[in-house]
């Protein structure tokens, strides 16, 4: 009978798998012409490695997708075949209607929804006990949930939370030595955990998502308190932390200029007399250039050499100008300016084109502001694309040193527009320009080093205290 049963559950998964009806050897297919025609790092890649390895490679992808329906198989072929040109700067998203179709064909929610947790019981229970692990109530700005003990170690469930999530979903299972484990979507979606920290028994962190003990209550000091907050804010926003030292926050360079302006307007005076600046871009995966403009007259310590890129012109890329010709972040100087661009570049389809005319172009010499004297850089693994631009310019400065973690490398070939496939199913992000740096001074794949290395001894939580050491050490 159990036997019956479970061939029975067997062949109603693989019909809801079927009912999804995702066509990949279509989205292949689209993904491949579309790369081909627009992306900037297509030619660079295929010529270095050969026609040859990138026809095995395609042929090799094909066959698989012949034989997949459902979206997330799909998702990581079509990724997969991507990784071929680079590891990053592209993005695939399932697109709203065929996110809806996996909910409604409810491949995961039996395995994924438990029994909606009594929060008085458990705190009741909870405070019989010594606090020694994560088992707790926790929370941050989005979700407040409950981590219990399981026979293979965590599970964490919701008791309340915005976005789609509803009570008594999990959101992850973790081992017993936080070593590994899976993270759930709101759309009841696996996918494994990557990373996994607990920080002095009042701080979580499941890859981006970072909780806060709330029960029992353990409170924040000002190192996890300020972790916590740039990890779950997405304001631009700026403190003294002490006489010496300025501590800046910028979770993003897209769309923000207005934001990232008026904080430095607001505390220009106070940067002015400070002989720290610590400039934290954790998790900062980049957005335009021009948002770093009014930030760079605090740092730089004479000109600034930037090498230029050039831009594939198709009229599927060249619309993107559309987008920051209409955005109210652009003012009528810079629209211009766009306007220009894109008018030369529908002048040579199929071209690439130097926009700028210039390999490189030197900045205008600048005098160097007495203060801040010394600017501390926080950089890890998830800073991409403008931030690292940024980044490039920031190193021509005597008085900068970054602290924390090699960049995720991502610049060479950027400046990402989308994509929808025909199918519905799929946004694709790509890329229209190729940097005149490379293959001399390639940063894709490889990444940015810091001068100074924050290991793992140094939990980060501490990143942003130790910097501030450093720097007012340096300071007479």
């Amino acid at each position: 009978m159990l036997r019956n049963l479970l061939f029975v559950l067997c062949c109603l998964c693989l019909s809801v798998v079927k009912a999804q009806d995702c066509d990949c050897a279509a989205n292949l297919l689209w993904v491949k012409e579309t790369f081909e025609k627009n992306d900037a790092g297509f030619e660079h890649i295929v010529n270095r490695k050969g026609e040859i390895a990138y026809a095995a490679h395609h042929k090799n992808m094909a066959e698989k997708a012949a034989t997949i329906t459902d979206y997330d198989s799909c998702q990581s072929l079509l990724e997969d075949w991507l990784k071929f040109f680079r590891m990053d700067h592209f993005r695939l998203t399932k697109a709203k209607a065929a996110q809806e179709k996996q909910v409604q064909a409810s491949i995961w929610w039996p395995r994924f929804v438990t029994t909606a947790i009594d929060t008085i019981a458990f705190k009741t229970s909870l405070s019989k006990k010594a606090v020694a692990d994560i088992e707790g109530i926790w929370q941050n700005p989005h979700v407040r949930i409950a981590v219990k003990k399981t026979e293979k170690g965590f599970e964490g469930s919701i008791l309340a939370a915005t976005g789609g999530w509803k009570k008594g979903q999990l959101i992850f299972e973790l081992d017993a030595a936080l070593q590994s484990g899976t993270r759930f979507y709101s759309t009841f979606q696996p996918v494994a955990v990557k990373k996994i920290q607990a920080m002095d028994g009042n701080l979580l962190l499941v890859d981006q998502l970072t909780f806060q003990r709330a029960y029992p209550l353990a409170p924040l000091d000002e190192g996890s308190a300020a972790f916590y907050r740039l990890k779950n804010s997405a304001a631009t926003y700026a403190y003294k932390r002490d006489d010496q030292t300025v501590y800046l926050r910028i979770p993003s360079f897209s769309f923000n200029k207005k934001a990232i302006d008026s904080v430095l307007t607001a505390f220009d005076a106070t940067i002015r007399s400070c002989p720290n600046l610590i400039i934290d871009l954790r998790d900062c995966q980049g957005g335009q250039d021009n948002n770093f403009a009014k930030l760079l007259p605090y740092i730089a310590t004479g000109t600034m050499r930037t090498v230029m890129a050039e831009v594939r012109s198709t009229d599927k890329n060249n619309e993107v100008w559309d987008k920051l010709i209409n955005s109210d972040e652009t003012d009528e100087e810079e629209k211009a300016a766009y306007r220009a661009i894109q008018a030369k570049l529908n002048a040579h389809l199929g071209d690439y084109v130097n926009i700028f005319g210039q390999d490189v172009v030197v900045g205008k010499k600048v005098s160097t502001m007495p203060y801040p004297k010394n600017v501390g850089i926080i950089i890890h693994e998830n800073n991409f694309s403008t931030t690292e631009q940024f980044i490039l310019a920031a190193k021509q400065s005597r008085k900068v040193k970054f602290f924390g973690r090699k960049t995720g490398g991502a610049l060479d070939v950027s400046n990402m527009v989308e994509a929808i496939s025909p199918t519905g199913d799929f946004i694709f992000e790509y890329c229209i320009s190729r940097s005149l740096r490379i293959p001399e001074m390639a940063v894709d794949d490889l990444g940015i080093h810091p001068d100074f290395y924050l290991d793992k001894s140094i939990p980060e939580n501490r990143w942003i205290d130790f910097v501030q050491e450093r720097l007012n050490e340096w300071t007479p």
